[in-house]
């Protein structure tokens, strides 16, 4: 009895949490449809999640901050929002390429 607890708590572990890093994509799949131009990046955050990555910040030429958020979608996908002063202006969603490395010994 022991071994069959042993066997099945890792794999019930890991069904569960393929399932919460699963819902945390189709949330943001599903609130991003409530995300308006000219949102700031905290209305932004509070739709979206605290799970993103800061993927560009800089100034222009008239000292306007950029700041570009990256959330995943799914497993090949990635939405893309850029502030600018705090301000949402534009968000797509970019297809993110998968790369096949070839064995060496092959």
């Amino acid at each position: 009895m022991k071994t069959k607890s042993l066997i099945l708590i890792p794999f019930i572990v890991c069904l569960l949490s393929a399932c919460v890093s699963n819902n945390i994509v189709w949330s943001t799949n599903k609130n991003i449809k409530k995300v308006q131009l000219g949102m700031t990046k905290d209305e932004v955050i509070q739709i979206l999640g605290e799970k993103y990555m800061i993927t560009s910040a800089s100034e222009d030429n008239q000292g306007n901050h950029i700041e570009v958020l990256g959330y995943k979608s799914d497993s090949d996908e990635e939405y893309k929002l850029k502030f600018v002063n705090n301000k949402l202006i534009e968000w797509d969603r970019e297809r993110i390429p998968k790369y096949i490395t070839e064995d060496p010994e092959s």
